[in-house]
């Protein structure tokens, strides 16, 4: 019979070897073009070697994950290159296209040399991007939709979308709340990142909380930076929200002399927060002159027709002072007259009232001695009936008390004792059968003459003759003791 080969085992670093090998041979050890978003950088670029954690995402999920290493050497020509945007492109959140040889070592794994950072293809992407946008957008007539919304000739309530820190976000508050015109404006803010790919996100929950608070202007704001720090506000779902928002959104953007898609969907955009604020406070401003202008013409106005209605009061004055007096003058004799009157007929009135109530008097005094006298007797016997109808039932309450306790004390277990039976209890209970008792449980016997201490050696049920017995037997005790 043949025997078959054991199949062969190989160790975990002849493994790692393999793939190394393998990957090296696929390869070729060339180059590679890569796009994906920074995850996770550790400091020290162009001094010391630094790890990136890479991933690529779609739709919330990551698809891919991989650890990038720049060696210090490479870290500095990189640094060299981006210059001022090192910062920005190098940092968590942000998407950047770089050159790297595919590596597979035994102890780390896989990794990715990254030797360079390519921003012409980061920008050539980033371009692509937005145009894309503009005209998805464009499709939609997104771009008149935020611009028909009234505006409001002096808004005071402004909610401000922005990153709290930021040079653009303190040049807005500044020029708003510390003008002289800040009693009249109220800014609300409403924070979210402004950079890295998680921006758009944020920016869009920020402005549907802003258009929650019911403000007459939503501000949106960012201090200056590159194309690539910016191409946040070129993402088509931000820019859709923004020409949807039911306020007018202003946008003050410090950016380069090219406009970003948020800016072409506004309502009106500014080139730098400080812009915007001051564009809010020149309104403000004239809303205010054009408001003082009017309640001046209102004063005029009014001060014209008071002194106008002030003459007319005058004349009518004059009129009711000379027609007031005469009827004053003619009710004055009126009441005198009446006066006159009502004292004659109050007079006889009042004697002929006092004569009826002493007539009155007489009659009701003789009238109440004969009543009285009469409820008088009425009420002693009404009152004497219940006191002996209570007595009689007193009487025979006691009666019936002293048979009772007569009664009670012949049924006392005392006096069944007494009479020569035996009474049992259980833990200080009187028991009238065996239920709850238990083997080797002490009773009690009480008798006539002592209590005898008794331990249950077995408890034998009592056949079904013998339950009827008992039955009845109970059933006759209880009618003795007085139960039904």
């Amino acid at each position: 019979m043949q025997q078959t080969a054991p199949p062969k085992v190989y160790s975990l670093s002849q493994v790692a070897s393999s793939i190394r090998q393998a990957l090296a041979r696929a390869t070729a050890n060339r180059s590679w073009l890569i796009r994906a978003e920074i995850l996770k950088i550790s400091p020290g670029l162009g001094q010391k070697t630094v790890y990136v954690d890479l991933v690529e995402e779609a739709n919330g999920d990551q698809r891919a994950k991989m650890r990038g290493v720049i060696w210090p050497s490479n870290g500095a020509r990189i640094l060299e290159a981006l210059g001022n945007d090192a910062s920005t492109i190098l940092a968590p959140g942000s998407e950047m296209v770089f050159t790297a040889r595919i590596e597979f070592h035994e102890r780390y794994g896989l990794s990715l040399f990254i030797e360079n950072v390519d921003l012409r293809h980061m920008l050539g992407e980033m371009e692509r991007r937005k145009q894309a946008t503009v005209s998805r957008l464009q499709e939609l007539g997104a771009f008149e939709l935020n611009k028909r919304l009234p505006m409001p000739a002096a808004p005071q309530r402004i909610a401000l979308v922005g990153s709290p820190g930021t040079s653009g976000f303190r040049d807005f508050i500044s020029k708003t709340l510390l003008h002289p015109s800040q009693r009249r404006i109220h800014v609300q803010a409403f924070a979210s990142s402004v950079q890295g790919t998680a921006a758009p996100k944020g920016l869009i929950e920020a402005l549907q909380a802003a258009e929650a608070s019911a403000p007459d202007l939503i501000v949106l704001v960012r201090g200056g930076g590159s194309k690539l720090d910016l191409d946040c506000f070129n993402d088509f779902e931000l820019c859709r929200h923004i020409s949807l928002m039911g306020v007018p959104v202003w946008t003050g953007i410090g950016h380069e002399s090219d406009l970003v898609v948020a800016d072409l969907v506004a309502h009106s955009y500014w080139k730098t927060p400080t812009d915007v604020a001051d564009s809010i406070v020149r309104l403000l401003e004239i809303a205010t002159s054009d408001v003082f202008d009017i309640a001046s013409l209102l004063q005029q106005r009014v001060i014209h027709w008071l002194e106008a209605q002030q003459r007319e009061l005058d004349r009518f004055g004059s009129q009711i002072q000379w027609s007031s007096q005469a009827i004053v003058r003619s009710q004055i004799n009126s009441l005198r007259e009446l006066e006159m009157q009502l004292g004659w007929h109050a007079e006889r009135w009042l004697q002929s009232k006092h004569q009826k109530v002493n007539t009155l008097c007489q009659l009701v005094e003789r009238q109440s001695k004969q009543v009285l006298l009469r409820q008088s007797t009425e009420l002693n016997q009404w009152l004497a009936a219940p006191f002996r109808r209570a007595e009689q039932q007193v009487q025979y309450q006691k009666e019936q008390l002293a048979s009772m306790e007569s009664s009670l004390a012949a049924l006392h277990p005392e006096r069944t004792v007494k009479r020569g039976f035996a009474m049992m209890s259980h833990k200080g209970e009187i028991i009238a059968d065996l239920t709850g008792v238990k083997v080797n449980e002490e009773l009690k016997i009480h008798t006539r003459s002592g209590i005898a201490i008794v331990t249950v050696q077995a408890i034998e049920p009592l056949t079904k003759t013998k339950k009827q017995k008992t039955r009845r037997h109970d059933t006759s005790k209880s009618r003795l003791n007085g139960h039904p």
